[in-house]
């Protein structure tokens, strides 16, 4: 969980982004004479508003919807004969849910203690990914996982415990960012694992990410975004 992803879910600001909408109004009230700004959204009514679609279902809801539609993509591919087919999966909010470290810290974030929720295996499962997921081992999918969190020993088998405690198959192999990546953007590290996956002969049916930058960069048939209204990774 090294590096935040992105990502705001239609009709909600992001903690994060909202500090920019206010900086925009106040500028825009300072420097436009005889306009009247637009007000700004209240911070505490958006944290408030992201709890409200987790505490409703609402949240879960949308991501059995889009998981639903990338299996049924799938099913499809398979009953047309796909070669070597595999799937790639995030970690963070795609496959496990970061959300109760999120609740706790007001939706912000602060490395070490992202890094420690992880290590304390804090996450826990989204059973509609773990649907997926189970689904297409079940049918001879590879299931690859590719994660913005950081290589390193301890945070590799942390990551490798929460998927197999949560009830993911097992890996056919587990991407971790390297720690000499120092991009400003995710879409290399990732796009480039997955040509990674691509090389060893598979062929990716469906990338699935709550991040825009989880899916960008090609080498994929299918991109399948999860809603995540709480943080953005570019």
């Amino acid at each position: 969980m090294s590096d935040r992803k992105s990502a705001a879910f239609p009709g909600i600001v992001s903690s994060f982004a909202l500090l920019g909408v206010l900086a925009t109004g106040c500028a825009a009230a300072q420097g436009a004479e005889g306009v009247k700004a637009e007000p700004a959204p209240n911070l505490t009514d958006v944290k408030r508003s992201i709890v409200d679609y987790h505490d409703s279902g609402r949240w879960e809801a949308d991501i059995a919807a889009a998981d639903r539609r990338g299996q049924d993509y799938l099913a499809r591919r398979l009953s047309e004969g796909v070669p070597k087919p595999a799937i790639v999966l995030d970690i963070d909010d795609t496959s496990v849910s970061t959300y109760e470290y999120e609740l706790g810290i007001g939706f912000g974030f602060e490395q070490e203690s992202s890094d420690e929720f992880v290590l304390a295996r804090g996450p826990v499962g989204i059973p509609a990914t773990r649907e997926l997921a189970r689904f297409a081992d079940s049918q001879g999918v590879a299931v690859f996982f590719v994660t913005g969190r950081r290589e390193n020993p301890e945070m590799r088998e942390a990551s490798l415990l929460d998927l197999r405690e949560e009830g993911f198959p097992e890996p056919a192999a587990l991407y971790l960012r390297p720690t000499d990546d120092h991009e400003p953007s995710v879409v290399p590290y990732k796009s480039g694992a997955r040509a990674d996956i691509e090389r060893q002969g598979y062929r990716i049916v469906l990338s699935v990410g709550d991040q825009e930058s989880d899916l960008a960069g090609g080498h994929a048939e299918r991109g399948v975004k999860l809603p995540n209204p709480m943080y953005e990774l570019s």
